[in-house]
């Protein structure tokens, strides 16, 4: 058994530029050895050992072949061996003893603390101490891989993979396995759970409901019949998609220039959670990554955040601005159905998610870290579902959710069931309203900076020595820090209003439209780059990252609104013929399905991959356009099978609902 994992050693290092003198190490370090192996481990091993050749079938060799090597690329901060998951996962080998699994682990290298001269010298070469902070920022890993026989469990695996690393590199440098990412093809290939067959039972029955649908749509129009059933036109992917790529001419009333802040919000959005989420996978060049994250263009895709505080203007301002237009038409508010729309609205296709989420997701791939899928997306659905579809997981759960990203949606809602009571209030006192909502921008923006202040949040997210856990779970993730841009959109929706309603328009010099455009680039620019050279030190400034994080939002949110306050009174130039371009009336009803399938996509292309990546401009870009017509494809089934239903579901309720109340009036 000894003299298989003496085997194993000097196949690991067979690459080494220093392999005799590194395998001479192995054989008197080996000799002097005592391994106290499982059982079962050991008698695997004598038949590893006696079925070693170097021929290219011996499931032994494959084995040995499988586990990682000394990589190049050290300098380069390469270590990231994850060996060959796919070959030790396929051996299968019919001995003595019964039938051999290859059994993959992949365990965390550790670095020990040591006082050693050589020791200080490699840590001052390879740079540890500042590399193991910012693996927690960019969840750049020490990795290495291990094939043994499945007989092996993981203590023996943590045995023999720390003699191998002791011989090969030093006591210096150990390895950790846990069960988790320990895996044989039986866990590869896991059975169907209930939940799954129902799943896509369900999946089934719907995409069968829209191909039936739209059938028989198609025979309605093509074969003289003038109507056809409602319900079917709903599920019908004909019509729908002629409602869904259809342009038409924007009236006076509308606000064109949104769907294009609203698009490109979206591509910004997934611009960085593909930088964020595919750095889950290890990287060979990681020294490089470092130095990209530390320059000030990375703060490009670091700011992209400020696209959820864009949506929260934008959508509380559509919703001030619609609710003054329909109390000046004299409709009717009914705030069950208020409530009943939006809720339906939201959840139709988010239930979808999460029902794949909790059942589907471990059988869509395999790799290394792929076990993390189950653990860090599956069961947080199946345990939180509910939470989730009641969009309270941002305060019950904020560390355990389900559909990690679906934070913005219970802000959204939470924010949304207060909507009813300003609106009213802005309706029939407009002006104690608007002063109470400028109150309110206040107040929230010092709440901001009392969390900040409390809790010594960093503001930077790329900053090296902040903490994001804490960011996120005292301030990112929750209403009453970022609700600000909320209540600047319902101001700014009103006023859009009132100078529609009245038919005014705002009566601005040239130049001073030029100097606020120019105020208003030059404030968003600040609020992207800002803070870079001055915020990201090791040495924590308090006064200056409480003021950025409790006002670099509700600035933002004010820029944005000069943006569409500016286009929808002819002041936007070019910029508002850009916004308003048709296109983005078709690729604006794409955004909430992209929004809620591309996270999870990327999750899922991240661990599958079985070799590390090679991070750069190029392919960060190629993965992101890859991402969004990915997600756009799968974005447009959800619709056909829930977006599109439910707004026909809808209507056929609220039809119902009003003949209920014209029948008690009768009577």
């Amino acid at each position: 058994m000894q003299r298989a994992v003496l085997v194993l050693g000097l196949v690991i290092t067979s690459a080494s530029a220093y392999s005799t003198k590194v395998q001479q190490s192995i054989i008197s370090s080996f000799h002097a050895s005592q391994f106290s192996l499982t059982r079962n481990c050991q008698l695997q091993f004598n038949e590893f050992f006696s079925n070693f050749t170097m021929d290219q079938y011996s499931w032994a060799l494959q084995m040995a072949d499988a586990t990682s090597k000394i990589p190049s690329g050290l300098l380069s901060l390469n270590f990231a061996e994850m060996g060959d998951f796919q070959q030790c996962v396929s051996i299968e080998a019919s001995t003595k003893t019964g039938t051999i699994l290859g059994k993959y682990c992949l365990g965390s290298l550790i670095v020990k603390e040591t006082t050693s001269s050589d020791h200080q010298n490699m840590r001052g070469m390879f740079s540890f101490e500042k590399f193991g902070v910012i693996s927690l920022v960019l969840s750049v890993k020490l990795l290495w891989a291990l094939c043994l026989p499945d007989g092996c469990t993981t203590d023996d695996a943590n045995l023999v993979g720390n003699f191998l690393l002791t011989n090969v590199v030093g006591e210096e440098v150990g390895v950790r396995f846990s069960d988790l990412l320990c895996q044989t093809v039986k866990e590869v290939n896991p059975p169907l759970t209930n939940g799954a067959i129902v799943t896509i039972a369900i999946l089934a029955l719907l995409l069968s409901t829209v191909l039936l649908s739209t059938l028989y749509d198609i025979f309605c129009i093509f074969y003289g019949h003038k109507s056809c059933p409602m319900l079917v036109k709903g599920f019908s992917a004909y019509t729908n998609s002629k409602k869904l790529f259809k342009m038409t001419t924007p009236t006076p009333d509308q606000l064109p220039c949104l769907n294009g802040v609203k698009c490109l919000s979206m591509v910004w959005v997934i611009y960085g959670h593909t930088f964020s989420i595919s750095r889950v996978s290890p990287v060979t060049n990681a020294k490089y990554l470092m130095e990209w994250t530390d320059n000030w263009y990375s703060m490009i895709i670091h700011s992209a955040s400020f696209s959820v505080d864009t949506f929260l203007t934008i959508g509380s301002a559509l919703m001030s601005y619609g609710f003054m237009k329909a109390k000046c038409k004299n409709v009717r508010f009914n705030l069950f159905l208020y409530y009943l729309h939006r809720y339906l609205r939201l959840t139709a296709p988010f239930a979808i998610v999460v029902l794949v989420s909790a059942t589907l997701l471990k059988y869509m791939g395999s790799g290394p870290q792929w076990p993390l899928v189950d653990q860090t997306l599956q069961q947080l659905c199946v345990n939180n579902w509910w939470v989730a579809l009641l969009y309270i997981q941002n305060y019950v759960n904020d560390t355990d959710m389900c559909v990690g990203h679906s934070w913005y949606l219970s802000i959204d809602f939470q924010l949304y069931l207060i909507s009813p009571f300003l609106l009213c209030a802005l309706w029939k006192y407009p002006k104690a309203c608007l002063s109470f909502l400028v109150l309110c921008v206040l107040w929230f923006v010092g709440v901001s900076f009392y969390v900040a202040w409390v809790y010594e949040l960093h503001a930077i997210l790329s900053s090296f020595y902040g903490n994001p856990k804490n960011y996120e779970k005292y301030y990112y993730y929750l209403t009453h820090t970022r609700c600000v841009p909320w209540f600047i959109g319902l101001i700014l929706g009103y006023y859009i209003f009132k100078l529609k309603q009245d038919k005014l328009r705002l009566k601005l010099n040239k130049t001073l439209v030029w100097i606020i455009w120019a105020v208003c680039f030059g404030t968003m620019l600040t609020c992207v780059l800002g803070g870079h050279s001055t915020l990201r030190g090791e040495e924590y400034d308090r006064w200056g990252n409480a003021f950025y994080i409790a006002l670099v939002r509700p600035v933002w949110s004010l820029a944005v609104s000069w943006v569409i306050l500016a286009c929808t009174n002819d002041y936007g130039g070019p910029v508002n013929w850009v916004l308003s371009l048709p296109i983005y009336q078709v690729l604006n009803r794409f955004t909430y399905s992209i929004y809620l399938t591309h996270v999870t996509l990327l999750y899922i292309i991240s661990y599958d991959r079985k070799r590390p990546g090679y991070f750069s401009n190029f392919n960060l870009a190629y993965d992101f356009w890859g991402i969004l017509w990915f997600s756009a494809g799968l974005s447009y089934l959800l619709i056909l099978m829930t977006e599109s239903p439910i707004i026909v579901i809808e209507e056929i309720l609220i039809r119902s609902f009003d003949k209920k109340k014209h029948r008690k009036r009768d009577v």
